[in-house]
């Protein structure tokens, strides 16, 4: 990837879901500690990864090139792309790392479903929520459905525990939060960790209508 000239923040995104989220999955795979993050410079295709242990200054990150990147052996799993961070790279979260996050916003339901959309590419992953604007009328893998407890909440399972609790607008803000604007520029806070977003990714309800509606079973 790091051979392209000019690479623009669009081809890096349709790089990571070719096969960057795959090639980046391994890399979490074979990881001594749960990687939590990464990003994708889009001028230089350098990769950095998170772990989701801060062990200390200098010693908390693994840096290397897009090229580097084994080669994929399955899915993407739980990995989703967020958006741009302020010093144009590419970031990603694997949410198999964040068991419960918020997201915080005036419409967090359309943050959300960017997410939906990418997760339902994995086919062993599952989503359940008790929420009407993220649910996809067809099939069973998006459902719409009661959940105790409160909150509008988006629940995500491969069948490799623990499952990823989202919440939309929580009373609460934990440690793990997604803080979106007005204007879809966005803060990212995992425990101590902070990025600074310029454009979060995020689905209006024309464009969700028009993909739900693909995906209905006909009559």
């Amino acid at each position: 990837m790091s051979d392209i000239v000019d690479v623009t923040v669009a081809d890096t995104v349709k790089w990571l879901h070719d096969e960057g989220l795959a090639r980046l999955a391994v890399v979490g795979a074979d990881a001594s500690s749960p990687i939590v993050a990464y990003t994708v410079e889009v001028a230089t295709g350098t990769v950095t990864a998170f772990p989701a242990s801060v062990t200390g200054p200098g010693t908390d990150v693994l840096t290397l090139s897009a090229d580097d990147l084994p080669p994929p052996t399955g899915t993407a799993k739980r990995l989703v792309v967020i958006g741009v961070t302020a010093t144009e790279s590419v970031l990603v979260l694997d949410l198999a790392a964040v068991p419960a996050l918020g997201i915080n916003a005036v419409r967090p339901e359309t943050t959300a479903r960017a997410w939906v959309v990418q997760l339902l590419l994995d086919p062993q992953i599952t989503l359940t929520t008790n929420s009407a604007d993220l649910a996809v009328p067809a099939g069973t893998r998006c459902r719409h459905t009661f959940i105790p407890g409160g909150g509008t909440l988006l629940m995500v399972d491969d069948k490799q525990p623990p499952i990823t609790t989202v919440t939309l607008d929580s009373a609460t803000d934990g440690p793990d939060h997604l803080d979106v604007a007005h204007d879809g520029s966005a803060e990212l806070y995992l425990g101590t960790r902070f990025w600074q977003l310029q454009h979060v990714l995020s689905i209006g309800d024309l464009t969700w209508g028009a993909l739900t509606a693909q995906l209905e079973t006909p009559a």
